[in-house]
């Protein structure tokens, strides 16, 4: 009877808890520009309407309002969860800072409450579009390449885009070959390559044309000394006429940083924050607490190093740290956080004062180096006389010493043997030792090699994974959006990132091409999936790059990828 009325009571507060109802409020990105597109995206486990609060009236709605729902799985309990998604894009026409939200569910007469979040933006960029020659004046159409900066700091990022300047109105573009050609530029999308043009008239050199802005990025240039970016080509169409668009190239001048950079720089160039948090003051001799070291900023984030701890004699690290990502990137490069969970062990005793941890950054504004610094944490370290200080050479009380004498050592007597020694158990015994010292070196290096590589391919893939369910998700909501090329696109991203997860690839800067992917397949024998990610790559293509394409092959392209994802067990 006690068996039963814990195993109901049980079931009865996971059936409470189950049926809570959670709303969490998120953006694309926390940090615009004026014009620039946002997507605020609410996620709940309640079916019911949705409407987010305190939109401020400089917030202009776009017209990509969807929603959606989605399953996961609960590993722990086997529990599957149903999420229900609703999304709204905009852009804001003035620079601010703006409280978005609580979101609100409402369902049964009930309204469900989301969290609040700030959306920082700033005044549109101005972009520097080089120089123009007479000969592109001349042109039906020419191209030129525009930079938020001429000169930047070494990590500092820029924003980079391509915009054409044409005499007649285009209706599309083709084999369009990006600015980005170097291999290891590090670069983030603001605007994907392929959504459909938004052609404005513009007066330019006191003559009218058609622009528009194309393939826009914010690129961190690795390096010093002059970067160049190569020229973008496009065919350029108008119905069924078409004009190859060559444009001008871009340099940019990069600093490297001041010299006698502080002992705790982590790398980072923008401006950055630091706090610190422990999960307890009062620990007991030998065991272990856990401390939490977050950093907070806009600018290379995503490439600062790991900060060195410093910490009092008696604490040592136990373990690898677990990294957290939460990053963001716009016109100002990488915004969010990194936090790192470190197990601390404790080996001393008494009142102890555990120093703050210090980073420094690079401030390119200012043109210094700042040093921020978290809180002080004073703490008491319980003694534990069962506790046995790792390296205090102490040994037992109670263990009893032996005392040989001298004169013993003496009394054994000597002999020799008559044969040779080849061949006896001294001679492969001998042999065989550097053998066995060598093996045994070679295991133990490998030991402490394996788990720092496993860690690192480990982190590696699950962020690939995470990168791939944001790509599902985009497509999802790109299947009743009208932007034909935009979802076609995210679909060839997605199965790229699909294979790169399959195959394991931990080289975060290699993308797959389709050759390798067939190859793939016809090594493994999968001839079906082959041709089925043939044909879905082939759609892409042909919807992508040509005209008159129906709208009605989105949902049925969107189904074939998910079967795909669902052979590829992913």
């Amino acid at each position: 009877m006690h068996n039963v009325l814990s195993f109901i009571g049980v079931f009865a507060c996971l059936t409470a808890f189950s049926q809570k109802g959670e709303v969490v409020l998120s953006a694309s990105t926390t940090t615009v520009e004026v014009g620039e597109t946002i997507i605020l995206k609410v996620e709940t486990n309640i079916d019911g309407a949705f409407e987010i609060d305190n939109l401020p009236a400089s917030f202009n709605y776009g017209g990509a309002m969807s929603s959606g729902m989605n399953y996961q799985m609960d590993y722990n309990t086997g529990d599957v969860h149903v999420i229900y998604t609703h999304s709204q894009n905009g852009t804001f026409t003035k620079p601010g800072t703006y409280k978005i939200g609580p979101a609100y569910i409402k369902k049964g007469g009930k309204a469900y409450q989301s969290n609040i979040i700030t959306i920082r933006v700033g005044k549109k960029i101005q972009m520097n579009a080089g120089k123009v020659n007479t000969q592109q004046l001349k042109d039906p159409a020419f191209g030129v390449i525009q930079i938020s900066k001429s000169t930047i700091y070494e990590g500092e990022p820029i924003v980079v885009s391509a915009k054409v300047y044409s005499r007649f109105q285009p209706t599309g573009i083709g084999n369009y070959s990006t600015f980005i050609q170097r291999k290891g530029i590090e670069y983030h999308e603001l605007m994907n390559p392929s959504r459909q043009l938004k052609v404005r008239e513009e007066r330019f050199k006191g003559n009218p044309y058609f622009t528009f802005e194309y393939d826009r990025n914010v690129i961190f240039p690795s390096g010093t000394g002059l970067f160049s970016l190569e020229s973008f080509t496009m065919e350029l169409v108008q119905q069924f006429n078409g004009y190859n668009v060559i444009s001008n190239g871009a340099n940019i001048t990069i600093k490297p940083l001041p010299p006698n950079a502080p002992s705790d720089f982590i790398g980072a160039v923008g401006t950055f924050s630091i706090t610190r948090t422990i999960d307890t003051s009062r620990v007991k001799q030998g065991d272990v607490f856990k401390l939490t070291i977050t950093i907070d900023g806009v600018g290379n984030i995503q490439n600062s190093l790991e900060p060195e701890l410093n910490l009092p004699k008696g604490m040592i690290v136990y373990g690898d740290p677990v990294i957290t990502n939460h990053i963001s990137y716009g016109v100002n490069g990488g915004e969010g956080s990194i936090t790192y969970e470190y197990n601390i062990q404790v080996s001393t005793s008494g009142k102890i004062n555990l120093p703050g941890t210090s980073i420094s950054y690079f401030d390119p504004v200012s043109e210094k180096y700042v040093r921020v610094k978290s809180v002080d944490h004073p703490m008491l370290i319980v003694e534990d006389k069962n506790y046995l200080a790792a390296g205090s050479g102490k040994s037992p009380t109670n263990t009893e010493s032996y005392e040989v004498d001298p004169s013993e050592l003496r009394t054994v007597k000597d002999v020799r043997a008559t044969h040779s020694i080849f061949g006896s158990t001294l001679f492969w015994s001998g042999l065989a030792a550097p053998l066995f010292c060598a093996l045994f070196f070679v295991f133990f290096v490998k030991r402490r090699e394996n788990p720092s590589e496993k860690i690192i391919a480990k982190h590696v893939i699950q962020q690939k994974d995470k990168e791939l369910q944001t790509l599902v998700a985009q497509t999802k909501l790109l299947v009743h959006s009208g932007e034909n090329n935009a979802f076609f696109l995210s679909v060839e991203n997605s199965l790229r990132k699909a294979f790169e997860c399959k195959l394991a690839i931990v080289d975060e800067e290699r993308i797959l091409s389709k050759s390798e992917i067939y190859g793939y397949l016809q090594d493994s024998h999968q001839e079906h999936l082959d041709e089925s990610v043939r044909a879905l790559f082939r759609t892409c293509e042909e919807s992508r790059f040509g005209f008159g394409v129906s709208s009605d092959l989105r949902q049925p392209a969107f189904e074939q990828l998910q079967s795909i994802l669902a052979a590829l067990k992913i």
